[in-house]
């Protein structure tokens, strides 16, 4: 059956016919205008994964049993994809703050999420979690960490993420660095040593297996932060229902399950050079060839909650996200330069002090 994202949005309360929006500190439904509540299913899903080889063999346009259909508005400023109630006359992109062309809104088909993370951690709370981050920010000017800063206020949005599970077998050839010690004495007797590191070829396989290497479905952020959100309790993941989605936004994938294999395999060959290093052995290693077979590769299409805000300081714009599950952030601030210029000097002068101690 087709589900459509638009009417998740806009859940009806049964007793007064208002809307509906999930409560992150009640964890049900609550009405917006009356207060009526309905509880939501909140165990943990059994997850089935998706067979990669199965659905990468198939067009977009044969995988109808797995899409959705929901209308869609791309921003115009940072070109995020959001999805909005239809009957909603203007609104602000929740990434960047731009006020939205509601006329160059249009229906898309996509991958519906297998699973959904609900928020967890109440938007009452994201001002004091952002102030607590900025206290703790060294390099920022002391006006912003004395709140001198004004935030946008906080949405709540749903962003999509790929996970990928593989089990990986890797082939390599490389070198095996043994240390040992050295001494020579000079034409007046005096003594040094130095390391000497004697090498050997070797070669060997490793098998590493994965389990939810996550990579963001969107664009929507900027790297460093979307990169930085991978601390998640994915053990509470609870099958896709659509009314979690109620009083919130959520965000259109733009990377589809193959490409975003790419960027999983990239985290992937990450841990397996330090698995053949491991393997490898002895003091020192050179790796110089790798070659990696990806099997039984599954994965699925999960939403995970953030709120999202900007704040401005000295007429430029800062994006942060809190995590709707711990309330951690993440985010972009300012740096006082003399702050880093000092750290710096300080630094070399203890790198001096010492060198001349050693000497």
């Amino acid at each position: 059956m087709d589900l459509s994202i638009n009417d998740a949005l806009q859940t009806k309360c049964p007793a007064c016919g208002g809307m509906m929006a999930y409560s992150p500190k009640r964890k049900m439904l609550e009405c917006v205008y009356c207060g009526s509540t309905k509880e939501l299913d909140l165990t943990p899903a059994a997850v089935k994964e998706n067979s990669y080889d199965k659905w990468a063999e198939q067009s977009d346009e044969n995988l109808n049993e797995q899409t959705i259909s929901t209308v869609e508005v791309k921003c115009q400023q940072c070109g995020a994809f959001t999805t909005l109630p239809p009957e909603k006359s203007s609104a602000t992109c929740a990434f960047c703050g731009t006020p939205l062309i509601m006329q160059d809104a249009q229906e898309r088909r996509f991958w519906q999420p297998n699973y959904i993370l609900p928020f967890e951690f109440a938007k009452d709370k994201c001002n004091d979690s952002f102030n607590g981050w900025l206290s703790r920010k060294w390099f920022a000017p002391s006006k912003l960490k004395k709140g001198g800063v004004q935030t946008d206020g906080f949405k709540g949005v749903y962003l999509p993420f790929w996970t990928y599970d593989a089990d990986t077998v890797t082939r390599y050839t490389g070198e095996r660095g043994i240390d040992r010690r050295e001494e020579s004495q000079d034409e007046k007797g005096n003594t040094t040593s130095r390391t000497v590191t004697d090498w050997k070829t070797t070669r060997g396989t490793v098998q590493v297996g994965f389990d939810d290497v996550i990579v963001p479905a969107t664009k929507a952020l900027p790297n460093n932060i979307l990169n930085d959100l991978v601390l998640w309790d994915l053990n509470k993941l609870v099958p896709y229902n659509p009314e979690f989605l109620a009083g919130f936004i959520t965000d259109l994938y733009t990377i589809d399950f193959r490409e975003g294999l790419t960027a999983a395999k990239g985290k992937m060959e990450n841990e397996i050079e330090e698995r053949v290093k491991e393997d490898i052995g002895g003091d020192r290693q050179r790796i110089t060839e790798m070659y990696t077979m990806y099997n039984n590769v599954m994965f699925k299409l999960i939403l995970l909650p953030l709120w999202i805000s900007v704040f401005h300081f000295n007429g430029k714009a800062y994006q942060f996200v809190v995590n709707g599950r711990t309330g951690k952030i993440t985010g972009n601030y300012p740096l006082d330069k003399l702050k880093v210029t000092l750290t710096i000097l300080a630094c070399v002068v203890v790198a001096l002090l010492f060198y001349f101690w050693l000497c």
